[in-house]
């Protein structure tokens, strides 16, 4: 073994199981010849040999979409270039509704299928019950057939990436353990293995569940743990269709397939629990836990009464194994934040068989480019902060990711563990004034505002939820009256040094050479145009700054923006996100209330747009920027934690004389959409560049520093290339757009919603979107011809369509 064992490798994988020879395969496939993957055991050995197989492509996100898409296509190819077959049937797959709201998820996830030319048509009852006997149809309402899903066999679909990476060049090698990753200033040089180091330009942790803990060794968070999943296998069952679809009851938390003349039937549990909590064994391989009735009994009860014939069917196999769940149901793919040409792949929520293949070619393919090559912000390494990744969080809030797989998937579906970590100091104040609060990255916040006597509950609906007309009535006060909201878990960095102001001017687009007291709306872009963050910036002083950015995107702009520093600059950048609760007082009669506090004039002319003061609530010393989310006139206004509670109740108190009301996320979101406000992350990414989202005027092209991404955004501009991003309202009041639904221009796909919510002022459904004109060269001047239209829950809407937002 010493021998042959290498001593370099360009790329060293780390893990054998689908993902690892995912990467493996498309690295060597694409000429990367030096490539290493190591095995702590045999291929397969850790989950992907027990897995269930399933190959669907209905997915959540536009990204694992495409990657189980691709994994169709290479699960219809790979035999032929390998002489291994994966063991892929497609049969199709039907998944049932009983009762209206699933029916409605089911007929959304349709409706997204559309974008991706994947077909997925309504089946009636009676349709589903002859393609699949075996059913007890009973409450069925219908359901989704999708004839292109199927299954393949786990191990084979594995062995035959493998023989392919082999094929084109790579080494594999079982039986050697990845003791940890070696690192020098900031970069990955290579690994530690028990059978000798590897010197390596990159590594990707493919570890599975043993992912968190490899990572972790040299600071990288991989949010995931192992949790318990099972599934039974029946004896065989004379006269089983071998084409049967793959048959999916959310509700009952189970599914169905045909395997070699059985059916093996498998849940989404509705208890769940996290295994091996203590470390797992090193012994590990190929193995099973122990299969406890208890844990299954309440959802394996409803599998045989609706396909009953289990109830006389013996069990030949009942299964209990280890798969990887994520704290908030994504996967983390991509490279980690503090160590250059570190990648994971990891955490992938028991769909590694139907994602793998188009996971690792993602991963293969930003490896190559040297960038990713669509759009993965949703599974950055990033988007968490140090407690997600620790045990006890993950302990907790993991097994709930395995309970929500086959839950309803509702619009802002809300976590119930691991809640209340991070409050600001107005939790109490607003909660005792009907504050409902939802979570963001640990942050409590309010998402609306129940009135005395409403039960504040946060219920959820595909249409108007019991608490849409509060929501409304908050909307309606910002527009018209004034609102506050809390606004303490915006991200806060100070930038400081006197080489601060020339560090921003190269990051920002634009012009960071503004008056001490003036704040600014900038992007950062990467090398390629590509849009890597959006923030708000404003000057403390002649080298001190704020950047200021969305909750979910603290952390990644925090290391954007450090990463950036280069070794001659004097900067330093401090967090101090919880130095300071803010305070949002929005609306037309927003000065009124403020004015009835504060001794200095607040006219257009002594406090305009866009600047910053610092003066006295009462007797509290505040700093407040002027400038508001919801679009109208309004003041940010930043307190340090001790004073923040005597602020509230002063800014509350005088607020009554004008009707003032607390508002929260739900109305604010809306406010932002009908204003045309962008949020990094749904409207745009990396993959976007200014021009497309509307976006010149914060790029100054002519200021005395180029900003990064400079030359690659103008070329992009002069190509003129969409998608755009455009507004859109719906035509009928009783549709609801969220999130994803297909956007049509003449009756044919053009794009999809990127943010949807229910504006009061415009009486009906508005969404941000983004927008393929009707040919590359016509340009987004030929956008608003047509008629447009979108895919609700199978109706066809019609909506107008405009560049600019619907409230200006």
């Amino acid at each position: 073994m010493s021998a042959s064992f290498p001593k370099h490798a360009q790329v060293v994988v780390i893990g054998g199981g689908v993902h690892g020879c995912s990467v493996a395969y498309h690295l060597a496939k694409n000429g990367w010849k030096d490539v290493v993957l190591v095995e702590r055991k045999k291929l397969t050995s850790g989950t992907t040999w027990h897995a269930a197989g399933l190959v669907g492509q209905l997915q959540g996100t536009h990204a694992t979409t495409a990657f189980a898409s691709y994994s169709v296509e290479l699960l219809q190819e790979i035999e032929a270039e390998t002489g291994l077959s994966p063991g892929f049937r497609q049969n199709g797959s039907i998944s049932i509704a009983v009762n209206q709201s699933r029916l409605s998820e089911l007929k959304r996830k349709a409706d997204f299928a559309g974008l991706f030319g994947v077909e997925a048509s309504f089946i009636a009852t009676d349709a589903i019950a002859e393609r699949w006997p075996l059913m007890n149809a009973e409450g069925v309402l219908g359901g989704i057939y999708m004839p292109s899903d199927g299954s393949a066999n786990p191990t084979d679909l594995t062995q035959a990436l493998a023989r392919g990476a082999r094929m084109n060049g790579a080494q594999i090698f079982e039986n050697i353990k990845v003791e940890t990753v070696l690192t020098s200033g900031g970069k990955v040089t290579g690994v530690e293995t028990d059978a000798g180091i590897i010197s390596a330009e990159f590594v990707v942790n493919c570890a599975g569940m043993w992912a968190r803990d490899l990572g972790r060794k040299n600071g990288v968070g991989v949010p995931l743990h192992a949790c318990e999943h099972y599934y039974l296998v029946t004896e065989p069952i004379a006269g089983l269709p071998s084409d049967l679809p793959v048959l999916r009851s959310y509700c009952d938390g189970t599914y169905w397939k045909e395997d070699a003349g059985k059916l093996l039937f498998g849940f989404a549990h509705f208890h769940a629990k996290a295994w091996s909590k203590d470390g797992i064994p090193d012994s590990f391989e190929f193995d099973s836990l122990p299969f406890i009735e208890d844990d299954v009994m309440e959802v394996l009860e409803l599998a045989m009464a609706r396909v009953p014939c289990l109830t006389e069917i013996g069990i030949r196999t009942f299964f209990n194994g280890p798969e990887s769940y994520s704290h908030d149901g994504r996967f983390t793919l991509g490279e980690a934040p503090d160590v250059k040409n570190y990648f994971v792949l990891a955490g992938v929520n028991s769909t590694g068989i139907q994602s793998g293949s188009g996971a690792g070619k993602a991963v293969a393919d930003w490896i190559m480019a040297g960038h990713p090559t669509m759009d993965l912000s949703e599974m950055d390494p990033a988007r968490i902060e140090a407690f997600q990744a620790q045990d006890r969080y993950l302990q907790e809030r993991c097994p709930e990711t395995l309970v929500l797989t086959y839950a309803m998937h509702w619009p802002g579906r809300q976590r119930e563990t691991a809640r209340g970590l991070r409050r600001t100091p107005f939790y109490h104040a607003l909660k005792a004034k009907g504050a409902v609060y939802t979570e963001m990255q640990g942050w409590e916040r309010p998402s609306w505002f129940a009135p005395e006597g409403v039960a504040p509950v946060h219920d959820y609906a595909f249409g108007r939820p019991s608490w849409f007309d509060h929501a409304q009535t908050e909307q309606k006060s910002a527009r018209e009256g004034v609102v506050m909201i809390d606004y303490s878990m915006l991200g806060k960095h100070m930038v400081e040094g006197k080489d601060a102001e020339t560090f921003l001017q190269r990051v920002s687009t634009n012009d960071v050479s503004i008056e001490d007291g003036r704040v600014i709306y900038s992007l950062m872009l990467n090398e390629r145009g590509g849009i890597e963050g959006d923030v708000t910036i404003a000057r403390h002083g002649k080298t001190r700054f704020m950047v200021m950015s969305a909750i979910s995107h603290t952390r990644r702009n925090r290391d954007h923006l450090q990463h950036a520093i280069l070794t001659s600059e004097d900067v330093i950048i401090r967090d101090v996100t919880s130095a300071y609760a803010v305070l949002a007082l929005s609306g037309p009669l927003s000065r009124a209330v403020l004015e009835t506090l504060v001794d200095i004039p607040l006219s257009n002319a002594d406090f305009p747009p866009y600047s910053l003061q610092q003066f006295y609530i009462g007797h509290a010393p505040v700093f407040a920027q002027r400038l508001s989310f919801t679009g109208e006139m309004g003041w940010e206004i930043f307190i340090t934690p001790d004073f923040a509670e005597y602020v509230f109740e002063q800014l509350y108190q005088a607020g009554q004389a004008y009707d003032l009301r607390l508002a929260g996320g739900e109305a604010l979101n809306a406010l932002r959409i009908e204003k045309g406000f962008v949020h990094w992350g749904s409207d745009m990414a990396y993959t976007e560049s200014p021009h497309q989202i509307g976006l010149d005027f914060v790029c100054h092209i002519d200021k005395g520093i180029a900003f990064t991404g400079k030359s690659a955004y103008l070329a992009r501009k002069a190509q003129a290339k969409g998608p755009f991003l455009c507004s859109i309202k719906l035509h009928q009041p009783d549709a609801m757009l969220h999130h994803n639904e297909p956007v049509l221009r003449d009756g044919t796909i053009v794009g999809f919603v990127t943010s949807g919510a229910f504006s009061a002022a415009q009486g009906s459904a508005v969404g941000l979107c983004l927008i393929a004109p009707p040919t590359e060269k016509s340009g987004v001047e030929a956008l608003e011809k047509g008629d447009y239209s979108v895919l609700v829950e199978g109706r066809t809407i019609p909506a107008i369509l405009q560049r600019k937002a619907f409230a200006r």
